[in-house]
């Protein structure tokens, strides 16, 4: 499960591992199985992260 942030009055998501957050819950919780199978981050997913 990704945890849910707001800011600006708009949502994102925050892998619970490495702490990126995302537009998408889905990439959260790619991110986040990823994160906690190879123990590193994939440069694939986390080029769709977000700025907080």
């Amino acid at each position: 499960m990704a945890k849910k942030l707001r800011k600006n009055n708009k949502e994102y998501f925050q892998c619970k591992v490495c702490k990126f957050a995302y537009k998408e819950k889905e990439l959260a919780q790619k991110c986040r199985n990823w994160c906690e199978k190879y123990k590193s981050c994939n440069v694939e997913i986390i080029k769709h992260a977000v700025q907080l």
